[in-house]
């Protein structure tokens, strides 16, 4: 009799104790879709326009650089330093971007070999995260990228697209 008591009360328990509260959904990122331009070069000195295209339906906030990694022709990551551009760099600073609205970045290098035993380096691929904090994107640059080897690449932070 006390064990059909027991039952009673766990089952009786068991029914009325609330389910635990669902987790809460997950915060979307901002949908930022990030591409290149062409390359411009003259005289050994080459830049190529990164653009950050917002692809969501949501105003999003940028503030900051793009985070670049470049890779050879055989995926392997290039050992390049990348700094903030002296030429044209804004600096960073808070910007909104509208859905569907783009923003760009400048990415420049020389393409000067300053010692005749390194190999120059040349990029077929690029990962490139809209703001360092986010993951990188692969983007095909649709050209190879003569980098010399200096190992020196510089980037402009976000402005807006003029």
């Amino acid at each position: 009799m006390k064990l059909v008591a027991a039952v009673g009360v766990l089952l009786l328990s068991a029914c009325t104790s609330a389910p635990p509260p669902p987790p809460p959904p997950p915060v979307p990122e901002p949908c930022l879709k990030v591409t290149t331009g062409i390359v411009d070069a003259a005289l050994g000195f080459r830049q190529m326009g990164l653009y950050v295209t917002n692809c969501g339906a949501k105003v999003a906030e940028v503030n900051g650089y793009p985070a670049v990694k470049f890779f050879d022709a055989q995926g392997n990551l290039l050992d390049l330093t990348v700094g903030r551009s002296a030429t044209d760099d804004p600096g960073a600073k808070p910007l909104t971007i509208k859905p569907a609205e783009q923003l760009v970045a400048h990415l420049s290098w020389r393409n000067t070999v300053t010692d005749i035993d390194r190999v120059p380096y040349t990029a077929t691929a690029l990962e490139i995260a809209p703001l360092e904090a986010m993951p990188g994107q692969k983007v095909d640059p649709k050209t190879k990228l003569d980098l010399g080897n200096t190992s020196r690449v510089d980037v402009t932070a976000w402005m807006p697209k003029k």
